[in-house]
Formats: C-alpha cells, sequence, structure tokens
C-alpha cells in the first residue's frame, strides 16, 4: 500500500496527494456535483430519479445538480465536494470546469468517449477510442463486411473516421450530416447512387432514428441489406434486424438520460466501493487510462422489436451466443459488396385445376441469363445487385382464389418490379391481383399477346417487350400470300390470344384474299391427350378440305396432341403443313417413342412466323450462352423475350439511380422503363409513347428439322417479313419441304388415284439419289474424256474465216436457226421459269421434249416414248456407219442404201445436234428413282411415273437399253457434229470443232445438274447454272464459235440473255415475289441486249451473206399492163380501118 501511494504522489505530484488523504478522512461520505448545460438541462429530471433507483439509500452520498452559470457557487457551499460529474457537452465548458476542478482539487468526470485535452484529473465515462475501434473491428471482421456507407454528426465526423481507418476506411464512405432537409437529399441522391447494402451509423439518438426511418421510408433496408448502430446511434431503435454495439452493462439502455444515469452511477460506486479512494484513483488513471473501465461490448440484435443480446467482443474478438436476423427477415449474413435490388417473376410451373407446364422451366433460362450478365457487367448497375425472387402462383392459367392467397403470403418479397406469368390471362390477373392486395410495382411481360394489354391509360404499370398479337395476326396473311399460298385452314385454342387472333387474321385474310377453309376453328385451350380426341370431327373438316397448310394458334402442349390426332386421322409426312404463330415447336424426345414418332412425321418440317428473336450480334450472343449453359440444346425462343424482359428492368433501374431519382418509386421507375433503349435478344427494344408495347421491328420465319436417330430438333431460319419495307418478304434459306425439295407444294393434296399406292408411303429415297448422281457424274466424266479424246485426235483443225460476201443456203439458215432452238433448250435447263412467263416455259418445253409438259406418262405410257427415243438413238447409229462406211456409194445400185445416205446426210443436223439434249435428258430420266415406298432399291419407283417400280421387270430392261443407247448415241453425236459441215458443200458458215467440243461437254453438264441438283435445292441450281452460262459466255471473249463474226456476236448475246432470265428466276424463287412483272423484266433486258447487237453489229460487222435478187414483180406488172394497153390500141385501130 505504501508502494501504491508512493507511486500515486510521483504521478498526481502534491495537490493531488493532499486530495487524496482528504479522500481517504472523508471515505465515510461522498458528495458529488453535476452540472448541466442549455444542451443537457432537458434530461435532468429523469436523470435524478434514474440515479437515485441505482444508488442504495444506505450509502452516504450526496447528489447536487447545478447549471453551469452557478458552478462556482456551488464549489463554494459545497466543502465537502469530490467530483464534478460534466453533463454540458459543450468543449468550451468542459475546459473551464476542468480549470476549476483543478484549481479545487477536485476530480472531473465527462460524458465523452475522447479526452479533448490533457488534464490527469479528468476522468471519461465512456470507453476509449482504442477500445470502441477494436469492437468496431472485430465486428467488421467477423461478418466480413469491407465496404459500405458511414454516417456520422458533424462534430462525430472526425472521431469515427478514426474508428473507421485501421479498417478498410477507403472502401467505407463516410459522411456527415446536420439536418433532417440534409438527410432526405442525402438518402435520395448519395445513398440510393452508392447502392450500398451496410450502412453505419455513429450519431446522436435523434439523428439516428430519423435517418433509420428515411432508410425503411427508401425501401434500402431490405432483404440482403444491413445496419450496425454504434453507441448512442442505437437507442430506442425499432429497426427489426439492426445490430447494436453497446458497452457491457448499457444493453438496456434506450436514452440519453439513462446513458448518463448508467455511466454515473456506475463510477460513483466504483468509487464508494473501493478499498480506498487512493486505489480508485490509480485505477482509473493507469489502468483504464482515464476512461470507462470495463472494456467489453454487447451486440444486441433486434428481433420481433426486442433488444436480444447475440454476441459479446473482448480484447477484439466477437463471440456469437445466439443467430442473428438481418433487415428482410433474413438470417443470411449480407454481403457488402453491393447492394441488392430485389425483383421478383411468377415463373413457375403449377397451373390450378390443370396440367403443370414446364415450359416455364426453359423460359426463365432467358431471365437468368440477363441478370447474371447485368451482376457481372461493368456497363450498368455497378454498385447493385439485382437478385430475384420466384413466385408459382400459376404458370399460365389463371385462378383468382389461388393467385391472390400465393401473392398475399409472400408479398414482403415482390421486390421493385414483377415480370408476371407466361399467359395474357396471368398478367390480367396479377395485375387485378395486385391491385387487390393495394401493392404498387411496375410489371414487364415477357410472352402476353392480348391486345388489350397495350392501353397504357388502364394499365399504367404495364409494359411488355412481346408484339401483340393483333400485329402479328394482322400481317401473316400477307406473307403466306406472298409464299404463294392461296387457301389455309385455321385452327385456335378458346382464351383471349386465340379469340384476338381469329378476329384479326379472319379480317386480313379477307383483305389479301386468303381463303380459309374450314368453318369450325377453335378448339378449348387447356386439354389433354385424350380429351382433344373428343373434337376429331373438327381435324377429320379440315383433312376432308384436302387442304395442305394450317395456320396454328396453339401453345404447348396442345400443338403436340393436335399433330397426333392428324397423323391417327391417316395424316402422313407431306400431307399437310404446320404454320403456327407461335414459337411453339412440337416436343421431340430421344427415346423415339410413338408420340414422337407421329409429331415427327406430321410437323417437321414447321414453319413459324413470330416477333424476330435471338436478332443481330446480340442475340446470337444469347443463344450460344444458352446453348452452351443448358447441355447444347436448343434455347427455347422464348427464353430470348424473357431475357429482354430482365435487361428492361435491370435498364430502367441503372437509368433511374443516374438520373438521381427514386428509383424504388414504382411510377418513376415505370417512367424509366418507358423511356430506356437498348439492344437486346430481339434487336432494338423501346416502347412506343402511349402504348405498353415495344416498337414493331420484323417477324421471324423459321422452320425445322429432326434427326430421328439423334432425337435432335434443329430449328433454322428462313426469312424475315417487315410489313413496313419496301420488301416485305426476304428469304435467306429456301424452305426444305416434306419432299426433301424447294418446290413448294400445291394448296391442296393431289387425289390419290394418281399413284397404285398410299401417298403416306412416299418417302425420300437417299440411296436412290445418290444412284442418280453416281450415273450422271459418270456419263458427265465420260463425255468430256470422249470429247477430248475425239477432238485431239480428229478435230484439233482450223476452219478459214469467211472473209467475202457469199450468197446465203439452206444450212447456213439452220446454223442460224440452231443458235435460236439452243438459246431456249439451255433456259429450260435452268431453273424453273412458269412462274415467271408460262408462254415461254411452254416454248422451252417443245423444244427440249419435255414429256411432261405435253402427256400423262403414268402407267406405262413413258415407256412409249422412251422407245422411240431408243430406236431414234440406234438409227443414228446406223447412219453414223453409213456415213463412216460409204454404204450408199458401195451399194448404189441398191436403193436402199441411197435412201439411207440420203436420210443420214439430212439427218445430222436435226438428230445429232438439235436433239442432242432431249435425248440425252429423257434416256437419263428412266434413271431416276430416287422416292420410295421402302427401304430397298426394288422399292423405288420411277419419278416420272409412279406406277413403274424401278430396278427389276420392264424398268431393268428399259434401263440397259438406256444405257446402251447413251453409250452409242453420245460419242457418236459428239464425232459427227463437226463431220456433217465437211459434207456441206453449200455452207459457208462454219463452226470451230473446238466450240463444237465444249458445248457438247456443257450441254451434258446442264443436263446433269438439271436431274440432279434442281431437284434437291432449287435455288442452289439457280446460283450454279447462272454462274456456269456465265463463264460459257466468257470462253468465247477469247475462242469464237463460227468463223463469221455476226453470228458469233448472237451466240454470245443468247448467252447473256439465258444468264438474265436464269438470274430472275432464282431472285423469284429466294423473294417469292409471283405477281411482279417479271415478263416486262425479262423481255426488256432482252431488248437491250438486241439493241446492242444490232449497234455492234452495225459498226462492227459487215453483212457477208445475201440473197439473190429475184425477179422485180412490179416490173412484170407494168410490162403486163403496158402490153394489154398496147394491144388493145392494137386493136382498135385495126377496127377503125375496116369498111
Amino acid at each position: 500500500m505504501q508502494q501504491i501511494s508512493e507511486k500515486l504522489y510521483n504521478s498526481y505530484q502534491r495537490p493531488f496527494k493532499l486530495l487524496c488523504f482528504a479522500i481517504i478522512a472523508l471515505s465515510s461520505s461522498l458528495e458529488v456535483l453535476i452540472v448541466n448545460s442549455d444542451f443537457s438541462k432537458s434530461v435532468i429530471p429523469s436523470l435524478a430519479s434514474d440515479i437515485k433507483s441505482r444508488i442504495s439509500d444506505t450509502l452516504s452520498i450526496e447528489i447536487s445538480y447545478c447549471d453551469y452559470s452557478s458552478l462556482e457557487k456551488e464549489i463554494s457551499i459545497h466543502p465537502n465536494l469530490l467530483a464534478i460529474f460534466d453533463i454540458t457537452g459543450r468543449l468550451g465548458s468542459q475546459f473551464k470546469i476542468s480549470k476549476l476542478c483543478e484549481d479545487n482539487f477536485l476530480i472531473h468526470f465527462i460524458v465523452s468517449d475522447s479526452l479533448p485535452y490533457q488534464n490527469k484529473k479528468t476522468f471519461s465515462l465512456s470507453s476509449s477510442k482504442n477500445s470502441w475501434n477494436k469492437a468496431i473491428t472485430a465486428t467488421l471482421s467477423f461478418f466480413n463486411w469491407t465496404s459500405g456507407v458511414a454516417v456520422a454528426n458533424i462534430e462525430k465526423y472526425s472521431y469515427s473516421h478514426l474508428l473507421l481507418s485501421n479498417y478498410y476506411s477507403e472502401k467505407i464512405k463516410l459522411f456527415s450530416v446536420s439536418s433532417e432537409t440534409f438527410i432526405e437529399n442525402f438518402i435520395k441522391r448519395e445513398l440510393m447512387i452508392l447502392g450500398s447494402s451496410m450502412f453505419y451509423l455513429f450519431t446522436d439518438q435523434k439523428r439516428s432514428l430519423d435517418i433509420q426511418q428515411a432508410l425503411i421510408s427508401a425501401k434500402l433496408l431490405t432483404n440482403g441489406t444491413g445496419i450496425l448502430l454504434i453507441g448512442e446511434s442505437s437507442y430506442d431503435s425499432k429497426v427489426e434486424g439492426a445490430l447494436s454495439i453497446i458497452e457491457k452493462g448499457k444493453e438496456n439502455v434506450d436514452s440519453y438520460a439513462k446513458y448518463l444515469s448508467v455511466a454515473i452511477s456506475e463510477t460513483i460506486l466504483l468509487l464508494k466501493n473501493a478499498s480506498n479512494i487512493d486505489d480508485a484513483l490509480f485505477f482509473l488513471s493507469k489502468k483504464c487510462l482515464n476512461h470507462y473501465c470495463i472494456n467489453e461490448f454487447s451486440l444486441i440484435n433486434i428481433q420481433e422489436s426486442q433488444r436480444k443480446v447475440v454476441g459479446s467482443i473482448k480484447n477484439g474478438d466477437l463471440v456469437l451466443n445466439s443467430s442473428i436476423m438481418f433487415p428482410g427477415g433474413s438470417f443470411d449474413v449480407p454481403t457488402s459488396q453491393k447492394k441488392i435490388i430485389y425483383i421478383s417473376a411468377n415463373d413457375g410451373t403449377t397451373n390450378p385445376g390443370a396440367a403443370p407446364s414446364q415450359a416455364a422451366i426453359f423460359y426463365k433460362r432467358g431471365l437468368t441469363l440477363a441478370l447474371k450478365e447485368i451482376n457481372n457487367g461493368i456497363d450498368m448497375l455497378q454498385n447493385f445487385q439485382i437478385k430475384l425472387n420466384d413466385f408459382d402462383c400459376g404458370a399460365n392459367v389463371y385462378n383468382p382464389t389461388f393467385c391472390y392467397n400465393c401473392f398475399n403470403k409472400d408479398k414482403d418479397r415482390l421486390g421493385l418490379a414483377h415480370i408476371v406469368g407466361s399467359s395474357s390471362a396471368m398478367a390480367y390477373g396479377e395485375i387485378a391481383t395486385l391491385e387487390k392486395l393495394n401493392i404498387t410495382l411496375p410489371c414487364v411481360g415477357a410472352i402476353n399477346f392480348d391486345p388489350g394489354l397495350s392501353n397504357s391509360t388502364k394499365y399504367p404499370l404495364y409494359s411488355r417487350v412481346s408484339l401483340p398479337s393483333r400485329v402479328a395476326f394482322t400481317h401473316i396473311p400477307l406473307m403466306l400470300k406472298v409464299m404463294g399460298w392461296n387457301s389455309v385452314a385455321f385452327l385456335y385454342q378458346n382464351e383471349s390470344t386465340g379469340n384476338w387472333a381469329n378476329l384479326y387474321f379472319t379480317q386480313a385474310a379477307i383483305k389479301q384474299n386468303l381463303k380459309i377453309v374450314n368453318e369450325i376453328r377453335v378448339i378449348p385451350q387447356l386439354l389433354t391427350r385424350e380429351q382433344i380426341r373428343n373434337y376429331a370431327h373438327i381435324f377429320q373438316d379440315i383433312i376432308d378440305s384436302n387442304v395442305r397448310m394450317i395456320v396454328l394458334v396453339l401453345s404447348s402442349p396442345l400443338v403436340d396432341y393436335a399433330a397426333e390426332l392428324f397423323y391417327d386421322l391417316g395424316m402422313r409426312r407431306g400431307d399437310i403443313m404446320f404454320f403456327s404463330v407461335f414459337p411453339s415447336w412440337i416436343s421431340t424426345v430421344a427415346n423415339k417413342d410413338d408420340y414422337t414418332y407421329k409429331r415427327v412425321e406430321i410437323a417437321i418440317p414447321m414453319i413459324t412466323a413470330f416477333q424476330a428473336l435471338f436478332v443481330g450480334e446480340k442475340g446470337k450472343k444469347v443463344r450460344d450462352e444458352l446453348y452452351e449453359t443448358y447441355g447444347n440444346t436448343e434455347p427455347n425462343s422464348y427464353s430470348c423475350l424473357y431475357y429482354d424482359a430482365g435487361y428492361l428492368i435491370g435498364k430502367a433501374l441503372d437509368w433511374s439511380i443516374n438520373q438521381g431519382n427514386d428509383y424504388t418509386d414504382p411510377y418513376i421507375l415505370q417512367n424509366s422503363i418507358r423511356d430506356v433503349r437498348f439492344t437486346g435478344c430481339s434487336g432494338n427494344v423501346y416502347m412506343q409513347k402511349g402504348s405498353n408495347d415495344v416498337l414493331l421491328s420484323s417477324f421471324k420465319i423459321q422452320s425445322n428439322s429432326y434427326n430421328i436417330t439423334s432425337g435432335i430438333l434443329k430449328i433454322f431460319s428462313i426469312g424475315f417479313l417487315s410489313p413496313t419495307s419496301l420488301n416485305v418478304l426476304t428469304i435467306v434459306n429456301p424452305i426444305v419441304y416434306a419432299d426433301g425439295t424447294n418446290d413448294k407444294p400445291t394448296d391442296f393434296r393431289v387425289t390419290r388415284t394418281n399413284c397404285p399406292f398410299d401417298d403416306k408411303l412416299k418417302r425420300l429415297f437417299n440411296k436412290g439419289r445418290a444412284l442418280v448422281f453416281g450415273i450422271c457424274f459418270f456419263i458427265a466424266v465420260l463425255t468430256a474424256i470422249s470429247t477430248f479424246l475425239i477432238w485431239k485426235k480428229w478435230w484439233d483443225i482450223e476452219v478459214k474465216e469467211l472473209t467475202k460476201r457469199e450468197e446465203i443456203s439452206v444450212v447456213d439458215a439452220i446454223v442460224g436457226i440452231s443458235i435460236m432452238v439452243e438459246f431456249f433448250q439451255l433456259i429450260f435447263m435452268g431453273p424453273d421459269i412458269r412462274t415467271l412467263s408460262p408462254f415461254l416455259a411452254d416454248i422451252c418445253n417443245m423444244l427440249t421434249l419435255d414429256l411432261k409438259s405435253f402427256a400423262k406418262l403414268e402407267n406405262g405410257v413413258f415407256w412409249w416414248f422412251a422407245t422411240g427415243i431408243i430406236v431414234l438413238c440406234w438409227l443414228w447409229t446406223i447412219f453414223c456407219f453409213e456415213i463412216f462406211f460409204h454404204w450408199d456409194e458401195k451399194f448404189r445400185h441398191i436403193w436402199f442404201f441411197r435412201a439411207l445416205g440420203v436420210l443420214a446426210d439430212h439427218s445430222m443436223p436435226v438428230l445429232g445436234n438439235l436433239c442432242f439434249i432431249p435425248f440425252i435428258s429423257i434416256l437419263l430420266e428412266v434413271f431416276i428413282c430416287d422416292h420410295s415406298i421402302g427401304n430397298n432399291f426394288t422399292d423405288s419407283y420411277l419419278s416420272i411415273d409412279c406406277y413403274q417400280f424401278c430396278w427389276k421387270g420392264n424398268h431393268m430392261i428399259y434401263a440397259i437399253l438406256s444405257a446402251i443407247s447413251l453409250i452409242c448415241y453420245e460419242p457418236f453425236a459428239i464425232f459427227c457434229r463437226p463431220l456433217w459441215q465437211e459434207f456441206q458443200s453449200a455452207l459457208h458458215v462454219k463452226s470451230y470443232p473446238l466450240y463444237l467440243m465444249v458445248k457438247t461437254v456443257v450441254q451434258v453438264v446442264l443436263i446433269v445438274l438439271n436431274k440432279t441438283l434442281k431437284r434437291s435445292s432449287g435455288v442452289t441450281h439457280g446460283f450454279v447454272f447462272t454462274f456456269f452460262i456465265g463463264l460459257y459466255a466468257v470462253f468465247f471473249l477469247k475462242f469464237r464459235a463460227y468463223n463469221y463474226g455476226r453470228y458469233n456476236l448472237w451466240l454470245q448475246l443468247s448467252l447473256i440473255g439465258i444468264a438474265w432470265i436464269s438470274c430472275l428466276a432464282t431472285i423469284n424463287m429466294l423473294i417469292k415475289r409471283h405477281s411482279f412483272p417479271w415478263i416486262s423484266l425479262i423481255l426488256g433486258g432482252w431488248c437491250i441486249l438486241i439493241f446492242i447487237g444490232f449497234i455492234i453489229q452495225k459498226k462492227k460487222y459487215p453483212n457477208l451473206l445475201y440473197r439473190k435478187k429475184g425477179k422485180d414483180t412490179s416490173t412484170l406488172f407494168k410490162f403486163a399492163f403496158t402490153f394489154w394497153k398496147q394491144s388493145r390500141m392494137h386493136r382498135s385501130k385495126i377496127e377503125l380501118q375496116k369498111p
């Protein structure tokens, strides 16, 4: 004890030692004075009462109260005064009181956690800054809160900054507040933009309560956020989930007065209960460093309006002893990285009273991807994170009671915006339900098509990224007409979208002169596979109409059941074709069950026309991401719209925040939804003024294919319908129809009596097609080789140029006529021109001996024509032998050989040249067996006559005869083409043998393309044919065909004319504009070529062929008339001389 007194003496010097002796002498009684100011005057009554209740009356303690202004007087009238408790809270007052205490040997206690000046007789009733710093650091470290917003009073700003300086102060933004007006502006302009999810308060009680209320009003204290109240900031807080750090023993303090009473009472008791005052002062000065000695803190959590101690902090360590609830009722520790903004979506699968809809699972994938990109990106909402709360209140079937109870149960989870369910009925129902619950928030629709939802006056808080059905159904009939369809069936489901579809589609069909053949067009919406059979009569009526195209307004899985029912009623692939205005493809599975087989048989291919989805680079990126994320499967089309719906909300939130607007205000957020523009999955997304709809861009036309082995359904783009564009329909890929070709089927199915088997059995026979390709390729190669050898061996000779005028002969005229005939024959070998000009097509068919255009070749009739061609080929072979061996000269005495020689001479230009293309084409037709009713070659049938099965019976005989005929006819025709002109002494215009050889190869190649590529892809064939003819024309820029310039000129111009009409026919196949005046373009181009030809001919090529001038009939007439007149006059003169 003596050592302690010595140390105390050395520390406090003589004056304080005397005070210690005084305290020891008077330790039986204790007198203290509590000094207040105007600032703290209001707390005196409650403070006095509370201190009295805390200090026992048995203790000899006298407590007095005085105002700062009368302090000196009070000191003088209290001779036994030991200590002064300074609660003025003013720095200037504290300094003066400290000086008075020092002069009067009194102990000075202040209410502050920092000592503003160095005075060894001044003690703080609060814990030290270092202790607070350790407690705050322990709490932040324990919860891993490394960022956020701290708010402090002006007078506590530097203090709070000091407390945070040792723990991520650069990440925790510190602000000071000075008034209630500042608080309101601060919340709206600063905190809402910062997007912090953690808030730390270092303010007085009143400011703290004001800030807490402002945070609640701004909806910043929601699920995923946290608030930490330091010291006085926690008094009387009622925020559910708030955390507070309080000095141990002061857990129930709820006001500044109570805090003072506890601090003063505990300090008085500490002094009174000390073994001696000397020890107590030493303890305060040395161990407690002139501060409140209890360096232990409690962690308080408000749960159900009760302050609950959930942990303790001692020596910088936090120990939890109970679970913690955070704002929003969550027990998950919030992260301090980004402020969480909650939105909601009704994206479940439940349909009350009906089968669940699993489709919503696939739709939601787009929404999930959008939120992932927003949260992980740097372009928007940098300080925020969007989280989705899922609801299952009806997938696409609205039940008022079920929907109301579902939302009412979890209405606090709705967030700032809501994405409604996947039907118009759910959109209407959810909007009504939210109004009934007095919930106001923006709603966004992804796949709601009802036109009534466009009304922004009636539904001011609704927007949608899908086009209303009114737009689609108004323009689909136009697209069908442009594609060449004139009659369709129409089938829709009985719900809002279907009913609107019926109204708009019917009106537009009448306007476009598109005939709808069925009268009963509606079936209920929610039918099972068994229930749909009750409406089989509606499907049978469509079948009985023989119409091929069926426009469906059926959602999944109703479209599946419809396909299955059509199959069960006898339809097969190619009999009918589905056109859907929803991107609702048939469902396929890899196990190849009976249902899948039926759907694939009926609905492959299927065409859809819907709002353009997965558009541009952005759309491709979204599609690829969905494809890779979900097991390399083709993403659902509607997932694109869900992506845009989520992205629209994110963009609107970002816009509101950057503008400094209250993004939690539903009307402000809705205005942002209407104002923002962005490039989304479906293209450019922005709302029409005065409407809830996005602006119309284009419709995407798609088709599908299915691999029965792998079970993979592939969807590919066909083109785009742009109703507001000059080019209404843009085709990017030709449609592959059920027969495997690009040729559009007829509007109505042909009667089945055309073939001896059911048309349902018809299918593309790939083995037969491969054989056709092989035979044609062999013929082409054989032609090229034999032509080269014949030219090199016999006809690599020069022809003398025609340089002087000669009288034109009959054979010269035949050469000129052959150019014109071959012009039309080559046009026939190109793309189909019947839709451009039926008249021109008939001319080409006639000159090419296209038998299908002039006769019905069914039931063996084709064999008669094939027999005639085979006989002519063999007769041609005999003529060639006659020419080679000169039988007409050797056997001149026999009339038969003389006649044979004459026939051979005159038939060479006809059979060997003009008939070359028809003969080769008809002989190859015998081998075209690329369709079948089975899997074997003998199950395939002749393409030109389905009565004739291939590779057996008559077909095998004719195949052998045709092969022999080809082998005999073609080489002789090649050799005799230049030979004929050598026999013609009257022929002046001669062809170069090289030209004749090249022409032969070109003609055979074009025949092969006509028999192979044209049957597979008309557009591809058109491009290849045009390119090949172009090369053929370029060839004659270097090599001449004839020894006469004018013939060369017109041959080149004829090839350009062929390329022109081929190009137009190909373009027509791409754009399907059959009503376009193509004949005007054809004739216009040809007229230009003829005009150019005459100009070049006149300037460059003189006329070297003339016709011998005949007798002048006018001279003969004049002579006859004069002779008659003279003879009459002579006779009259003789008669006058008679007597």
